[in-house]
């Protein structure tokens, strides 16, 4: 659980960030759809952290689509972000 953790509309908000990324995928069944939503719906919070989400998500693939990753570049991010800090 998280601090502040809520349960609303069936759901905690902590259940709702773990499938947050798949509910923007559409890869979620439609059951839980309607819990996530529900709960946004009625949780600020959690909507104002999934609106958020989804602008980077959406701001993501535009750049991805803009600028694809070479093999160099790949290669050379994931040796940056695997580097201790």
């Amino acid at each position: 659980m998280l601090p502040g953790d809520r349960r609303l509309g069936g759901l905690w908000c902590s259940e709702v960030l773990e499938q947050l990324s798949d509910y923007l995928e559409g890869a979620l069944p439609p059951d839980t759809v309607a819990l996530v939503q529900a709960h946004v719906s009625e949780c600020d919070r959690c909507a104002r952290f999934g609106a958020e989400f989804a602008a980077v998500v959406a701001a993501l693939r535009e750049h991805q689509q803009a600028a694809p990753l070479t093999p160099d570049v790949a290669t050379r991010l994931r040796r940056r972000l695997s580097a201790p800090a």
